[in-house]
């Protein structure tokens, strides 16, 4: 099986550490418009009405924050330009600070972050047709000013704001120490392509998608390697449907260097050179 734009892989949860857990949780089901799926006194699952998929959740961390390597944002895809057009207005009339906004050639994107400073992206795609896609399979993406009004003329009618049906994690952007290399790397456990390369930063994805990783190392050089436990990216999550792919990846992580931390049947946790943990999960399908 594959999965949209003929991709072998699609991404699951993102689960980040955090200080103050009722805060973060505020924050993400107030501003942000997920539902709380599940609690604890030391996590909440979070997800959209009518699924019982978990797209992100907060872990409760007692440790002190330190600048590392880790998550730069979490991308949060939107179905259509009318849901991204509510959540902005929601944000603008909530009065949540927004880091910026963009128009990316294939999609349209807000940027913030959460009160942690965990970044955020929602974002919604434009049609394909209107992607910048070459004969190589390469799909350029540029950085120019998002049409806020248009987005917001659009905005879908809702009474009490919540992210749409149909809304996933659809990218994860990571800060790492060489953005060229860790390309490199989930390209070859994963069997990613390398959709737009700059000399500091990289867009990879499966199949015909724009990008589903992105790495960027514009942190600089020096930072230390991500420690467990400490507030930020506690891991990624990629979901696979095919058996043989599922066990070839994993091969091809030991091969290439990332350390093994948990294996199961259908899964596996692995770490890379910089500490960014990502679990691999094989899904059973019908």
């Amino acid at each position: 099986m594959t999965y949209a734009y003929q991709s072998k892989i699609r991404l699951g949860e993102v689960v980040i550490n955090v200080h103050d857990l009722d805060k973060q949780t505020l924050f993400y089901t107030t501003f942000i418009g997920f539902k709380i799926l599940y609690q604890t006194t030391d996590e909440v699952a979070l997800g959209i009405g009518g699924s019982d998929e978990i797209l992100m959740r907060l872990v409760k961390t007692d440790l002190s924050a330190q600048n590392n390597y880790g998550l730069y944002h979490t991308a949060i895809l939107v179905p259509d330009r009318p849901s991204l057009g509510a959540a902005l207005r929601h944000l603008l009339t909530s009065g949540v600070p927004l880091t910026g906004g963009a128009d990316h050639g294939y999609s349209e994107a807000i940027y913030l972050d959460d009160i942690e400073g965990n970044g955020i992206e929602i974002y919604c795609d434009k049609p394909v047709e209107e992607w910048d896609i070459r004969e190589n399979g390469r799909i350029i993406g540029v950085t120019e000013e998002m049409d806020a009004n248009g987005v917001l003329a659009e905005a879908s009618s809702q009474e009490i704001f919540a992210l749409s049906s149909g809304t996933v994690v659809g990218h994860v952007h990571l800060s790492v120490k060489n953005a060229g290399a860790s390309s490199k790397l989930y390209q070859r456990v994963f069997d990613l392509g390398d959709k737009m390369t700059i000399p500091t930063a990289s867009w990879i994805a499966s199949g015909n998608y724009h990008h589903q990783l992105a790495f960027n190392q514009w942190a600089g050089s020096n930072l230390p390697k991500r420690q467990a436990g400490l507030p930020g990216l506690n891991h990624l999550t990629i979901k696979i449907s095919d058996a043989i792919f599922f066990k070839a990846s994993l091969k091809k992580a030991n091969l290439y260097g990332m350390t093994l931390l948990e294996e199961a049947e259908s899964s596996f946790l692995v770490e890379d050179s910089d500490g960014i943990r990502t679990k691999v999960i094989l899904e059973q399908t019908t």
